[in-house]
């Protein structure tokens, strides 16, 4: 098995930007995990593109996880062991399946 999650990068204020993926994480997808990733990544995500914040986490992860391995990038979001994770930037949270599992996050705004 795995612990398995898709992440999504969102930013409500630029709403016209879309999901250039869905990030595939198979062993670091607890909800804990993800939020420690997140913070980690978030001063060198910035705010105002979505594109490029998505890249800066992706980076982040891929550093995280021992070789690299085990993370990819997709066009789908998908429900598997921990479900589907929306990192919104313009509200500084994460909900996991629409429940808020962290808050006040400060992301870059450069």
């Amino acid at each position: 098995m795995g612990n398995r999650a898709t992440l999504e990068v969102i930013n409500q204020d630029y709403s016209w930007q879309e999901t250039p993926c869905y990030i595939y994480v198979h062993w670091s997808g607890s909800p804990e995990t993800v939020t420690e990733l997140v913070k980690g990544a978030s001063s060198n995500m910035r705010k105002s593109d979505v594109n490029y914040a998505t890249a800066r986490l992706i980076a982040h992860i891929c550093n995280y996880v021992e070789g690299g391995l085990s993370v990819g990038v997709q066009k789908n979001k998908e429900d598997w062991d921990n479900g589907h994770y929306v990192i919104d930037m313009s509200k500084g949270n994460i909900k996991n399946d629409d429940k808020l599992i962290a808050d006040g996050i400060q992301f870059g705004n450069f």
